[in-house]
């Protein structure tokens, strides 16, 4: 999918281009774009890549993808002002309330971008009431995020289909409906399962990850985080359960790295979670791999979902 990379971003700093005035705010765009094009610009290549797995010809699509890239990249830095995370980005060397003026700018700009994309006007409109309702329910996931408030495995699903995996519904969705006019249900069921084993994927990264932001440091819950919770509490590893409780302060367990890697280990919280996320990808495979398309266009897309 490397191949759609150029096209996407040239359609994305043409359009910061056009529609950002203000120099201030049009260098933190492209230098937020740059950001984005580092880290693989995955939603406006799924757009296009599911625009071709269902014959859709062209190259109107790459501006279709860049709205939706658009989109991710302004709900991104509003997420990253509210957990105050990734401090390294463009959009924290501003002010809060410029970079919150820059979020906004993305978020319309997507609208803009699609808006007047080079398609049927029914196609358009499908796909454009398509990304709003996708954009509100990742609104509503992202809410409970921030509540933190998850009891068990079943909410922590729930929270993040409505959160992470519902933007990856929406990219993929939007290449179907731009190439056939309308949604598939199939599509949408195996994007959620993968959108969900990426969460569950980077979740377990940043439970070990001590220096930037540990979830068990932070302490927000997480699928691994409730496992090594319930876990530590019967193997009486009481520290553990004590810090997240608060009645720990950080400073307190911040030298004991180690030993926690270790409890993560014992109480087969690395074991749990590689299952979980195994059983969606392996729910992603069967619905996919069932599915008439392109061999080669479902190969890419196994391939992305590794």
């Amino acid at each position: 999918m490397e191949q759609f990379e150029p096209r996407i971003m040239s359609e994305l700093e043409g359009q910061a281009k056009a529609f950002f005035r203000v120099e201030m705010l049009l260098e933190a765009a492209l230098a937020s774009l740059r950001v984005k094009q580092a880290e693989s610009l995955l939603f406006g290549k799924m757009t296009v890549l599911h625009y071709r797995m269902f014959g859709g010809e062209g190259d109107a699509v790459y501006k279709a993808a860049a709205a939706v890239e658009l989109m991710i990249l302004g709900l991104d830095i509003i997420d990253d002002l509210q957990d105050e995370d990734h401090g390294g980005m463009p959009w924290h060397r501003l002010s809060k309330d410029i970079a919150l003026n820059l979020a906004i700018g993305f978020l319309t700009l997507s609208q803009e971008t699609l808006l007047y994309s080079d398609f049927p006007l029914e196609r358009v409109h499908e796909s454009g009431a398509f990304l709003n309702r996708q954009m509100l329910v990742a609104i509503n996931g992202q809410t409970l995020d921030l509540l933190n408030a998850v009891r068990d495995e079943d909410e922590y699903l729930k929270m993040v289909e409505q959160k992470s995996a519902a933007l990856l519904v929406c990219a993929c969705m939007i290449g179907v409906i731009l190439a056939t006019g309308q949604a598939d249900e199939r599509v949408a069921e195996y994007a959620r399962e993968v959108g969900i084993a990426a969460q569950i994927k980077n979740d377990y990264r940043d439970l070990l990850d001590w220096g930037n932001k540990n979830d068990f440091l932070r302490r927000k819950k997480t699928l691994p985080v409730l496992f090594l919770l319930s876990t530590a509490e019967e193997q009486d590893e009481r520290w553990i359960v004590d810090y997240f409780a608060g009645r720990l302060k950080p400073e307190e367990v911040l030298h004991r790295e180690e030993e926690f890697c270790a409890v993560v280990e014992r109480t087969g919280t690395a074991l749990y979670t590689s299952v979980r996320m195994r059983s969606h990808y392996y729910r992603f495979l069967n619905i996919i791999e069932g599915m008439e398309m392109d061999p080669k266009w479902r190969d890419l897309m196994i391939e992305a979902a590794r």
